[in-house]
């Protein structure tokens, strides 16, 4: 065994290895990449290996958990604590070094993982943030009302996915791996402001935002009439492949019941920012967002740069005439054919597949 010290955002992490094994640990961190290790806003202005690089400041050691057990472990108990608070923490943990290697999941950011926990030793520093001692306290309060309490309260969604995760809200607590805590907050969030934007008036004009970051395209379509949400995702320049298979998840004005399978966690995250702009302008409108990846990017990164790339184009939209007009641009704009596009899209196939071909 080995006792190390360190410093930690803080940032937890429960990935799932394997089909079915779940994690738990926090990652300490070089004090020198802290400030941007767990800000994605700021990871916008990099390039995809950066951010690897800026991931592997950080030395992050888990133990294998089970997510209803475990929840009340000694251990577990001081890795909650750590994440309720904001501001540098500093730990000494007692574990069994391991061979170095990087850990991925699809939905969360890679972290790099150097050891296996036996216990948290110790831990001092941070800051409690009333807020957040609130939502951790009342344990008369569901998950979901948690989730918006903090949200509304403007506590960032990368926190709230954390504490999600570590057990720390709800009533029935548990620990949840990074990738559903990352999508149940994102799709909690946007249910909200969906819910309450059907009740709004109707966008009155064709709006299109773009943003390109880290390898990802992303083109935001905002037309007039009832709440719709069609999000399209596209690896064709990744595999240099200008006509293959789009991927589509939707939802009509009623919502959905399912999970959106095909997207994914890609879906919820960019209808978070999205749905959360919509309300801030007090309108409803149907959506069409176009996600092209290319060889720019690197695969199980996580899906915050949809969420911060759907963010970024919504600060930079495009007033057009006409839906048409609108719609060839965006078809002009990227490397996927309009016929790749046109054929996995409800929205836009309703228009003649013909006039942008």
């Amino acid at each position: 065994m080995e006792i190390i010290n360190g410093i930690t955002p803080p940032y937890v992490f429960l990935p799932i290895i394997g089909r079915s094994n779940v994690f738990a640990g926090p990652s300490l961190v070089n004090p020198q990449a802290i400030e941007i290790y767990t800000d994605p806003k700021r990871w916008l202005e990099l390039d995809a290996k950066s951010i690897l690089r800026i991931r592997m400041q950080g030395i992050g050691a888990f133990r294998p958990v089970n997510p209803a057990r475990d929840v009340s472990d000694p251990s577990i108990e001081k890795l909650r604590e750590i994440a309720l608070y904001t501001g540098n923490v500093t730990v000494e943990l007692e574990i069994k070094r391991s061979r170095p290697t990087m850990l991925y999941d699809p939905f969360a950011e890679a972290t790099y993982g150097s050891g296996s926990l036996e216990r948290i030793l110790y831990y001092t520093g941070g800051t409690a943030d009333r807020r957040i001692e609130k939502a951790y306290s009342d344990r008369d309060l569901k998950a979901k009302e948690a989730v918006l309490y903090l949200e509304n309260s403007g506590i960032s969604v990368y926190k709230v996915q954390q504490l999600l995760s570590v057990g720390a809200l709800g009533r029935d607590r548990r620990l949840v791996p990074t990738r559903w805590s990352i999508t149940a907050v994102d799709s909690i969030a946007s249910s909200y402001y969906i819910e309450r934007i059907k009740e709004l008036r109707e966008l009155d004009s064709y709006l299109l935002g773009e943003s390109y970051t880290v390898g990802n395209r992303i083109i935001v379509m905002l037309m007039p009439g009832k709440f719709y949400y069609e999000m399209l995702e596209s690896w064709g320049p990744y595999y240099g492949n200008r006509d293959p298979e789009v991927a589509m998840d939707y939802e009509g004005f009623l919502g959905r019941t399912t999970y959106a399978e095909e997207v994914e966690g890609a879906y919820y995250a960019a209808r978070y920012s999205i749905a959360k702009y919509l309300y801030s302008i007090s309108r409803q409108a149907r959506v069409v967002v176009l996600l092209e990846v290319d060889r720019n990017w690197i695969p199980r990164l996580g899906v915050w740069r949809v969420r911060e790339g759907a963010e970024a184009a919504l600060k930079n939209l495009r007033k057009f005439e006409s839906e048409d007009e609108m719609v060839r641009y965006a078809l002009s704009r990227t490397y996927t054919s309009a016929r790749s596009w046109l054929r996995s899209s409800f929205a836009l196939r309703q228009m003649s597949l013909e006039r942008f071909i």
